[in-house]
């Protein structure tokens, strides 16, 4: 009888650990306390992918201390509509305004810091926003909820911010009575 149990717990355990490491190899979150349906990319990668997949990018510059920053991945980065829009026009980075780390821009090696230093940010959350040429679009500083976040990525993504003002479109997007 214990043999019986011992074969039933094994398999349970084996079993376990393949969905583990299934999950664990998947997830490509450059920050790790980051855990959302969206795919995460470094700098580099983000922009070369932009470019192959005709996409804009959406850098999210946080910082690890930042409640705001926190705020946005847990209340409008897991929203339906934001994660819809984000899949159809943009290549998603996350940028740590702290960090070390080394990215590669326009032929300049750069650590993230510098680069967000470089870019005149100061608060967190700042999502950083460049069309498929790695040309700056602009730059949405704070935290937005996910109605008003959904907005400028629609705004953004879909090029209105070519032909009108951000509060044009709001005011010709919004529902009427």
């Amino acid at each position: 009888m214990k043999a019986y149990n011992y074969r039933y717990a094994a398999s349970f355990l084996v079993l376990l650990g393949v969905f583990a490491i299934a999950f664990y190899s998947t997830e490509k979150s450059v920050a790790p306390s980051t855990l959302s349906p969206i795919v995460w990319h470094p700098f580099d990668e983000g922009i070369l992918l932009a470019r192959n997949s005709n996409k804009k990018v959406l850098v999210d510059v946080y910082t690890d201390w930042c409640s705001w920053c926190k705020k946005m991945d847990s209340e409008v980065y897991t929203n339906k509509e934001v994660l819809q829009l984000l899949k159809e026009h943009f290549i998603s980075v996350k940028l740590n305004a702290e960090s070390g780390k080394t990215l590669s821009f326009r032929g300049n090696n750069v650590s993230e810091a510098d680069f967000v230093r470089e870019l005149g940010v100061t608060g967190y959350p700042t999502t950083l926003f460049y069309d498929q040429n790695s040309n700056h679009i602009t730059n949405f500083s704070g935290y937005a909820g996910p109605e008003r976040f959904a907005n400028v990525l629609a705004y953004i993504g879909k090029d209105y911010y070519k032909t009108v003002s951000f509060q044009e479109y709001v005011a010709s997007n919004s529902p009427r009575p």
